[in-house]
């Protein structure tokens, strides 16, 4: 038995996996490992610049033949440029996110691009909807890194999605196991994205010490920091405490890119885990290993039908 949805047929991909677009960690490498693995891999664009979004792209294509996502942050003033490198390597999926689907969506579907798009709350989901994106990634506040000021859980968000649009509806935010996708199916997604459990994997290039406290983690290891102004959500430490206490409504995410920098460049040295800014969601506490991205994909699916054949046994 294998699991496969709709939108495993229309993405072209073997299973209804995907990767977050996370920013500085999705580079071509960790893309093209999962989609290898069968899962459709999402490259960080504005992470890497124009130039260096090109050296990616080019090694997308020289490391899978299969479909994979370009993540693009429709904030950024980069986006009117990166667009221009998407018919130049033949992209066919684009992830959209931070911003407006409707400013974007006919000029990307125009070129003949399947548009997703991530939204936090039903209200954002319409508002995809009416711009007329092909998906609707529903992500929850579970999720690692900048969450939205809704703060709405997945196992909230989702259900009211599915219910609102006539789209196919991934399911994001605390996701690491098969069990987690099996329950994402039932509450009407067609399949799941995951970060975190990405960072952990061998390809991902996140330092081995965010790697090892991710495996470290328990079910309370993160937080949401900086609620009134940037909402971020990050493992719980010195470093969370420090930057929270700098939380001032009125701020946004520019004015604590030194403060995260900072964090980051602690982390190769941070050997007992406190003082790096370890970005991570609520999956966290579910990971207990590090392991080859497409190893990754393989063991939620058969710890999904090993599931979907246990709750089989109860009807």
């Amino acid at each position: 038995m294998t699991i496969k949805t709709p939108l495993c047929e229309t993405l072209g991909i073997e299973y209804p996996i995907i990767l977050g677009g996370m920013m500085g960690i999705s580079d071509a490498n960790l893309t093209s490992a999962v989609s290898n693995g069968g899962g459709l891999g999402t490259l960080s664009s504005a992470t890497f610049g124009v130039d260096g979004t090109r050296e990616q792209l080019q090694l997308l294509s020289e490391q899978t033949n299969r479909p994979y996502s370009v993540n693009l942050p429709l904030f950024h003033p980069m986006v009117p440029n990166l667009l221009d490198l998407l018919p130049e390597f033949g992209v066919r999926i684009v992830t959209t996110s931070a911003g407006n689907p409707a400013k974007y969506t006919e000029q990307l579907k125009s070129m003949g691009i399947y548009v997703m798009h991530v939204v936090s709350s039903v209200k954002t989901a319409l508002k995809a909807f009416d711009a007329g994106v092909d998906a609707i990634i529903a992500e929850g506040s579970d999720s690692g890194g900048k969450v939205a000021k809704d703060e709405v859980p997945i196992i909230s968000l989702l259900p009211a999605v599915t219910e609102r649009v006539d789209v196919p509806v991934i399911a994001a935010g605390g996701f690491a196991t098969g069990r987690g996708l099996l329950g994402a199916l039932a509450m009407g997604a067609q399949g799941i994205q995951m970060g975190t459990r990405f960072l952990a994997a061998d390809e991902s290039r996140a330092h081995e010490n965010w790697k090892q406290v991710l495996v470290n983690a328990g079910d309370s290891a993160t937080a949401i920091a900086l609620k009134n102004s940037s909402p971020t959500r990050l493992i719980k430490n010195q470093f969370f405490a420090e930057m929270d206490a700098l939380d001032e409504p009125g701020k946004g995410p520019m004015d604590y890119m030194s403060v995260q920098k900072k964090g980051n460049e602690s982390i190769p040295d941070d050997v007992d885990g406190s003082r790096g800014n370890y970005i991570a969601g609520t999956g966290s506490g579910l990971i207990t290993n590090i392991k080859p991205a497409g190893d990754i994909v393989r063991e939620i699916l058969q710890e999904a039908e090993q599931s979907m054949a246990q709750l089989q046994s109860y009807l």
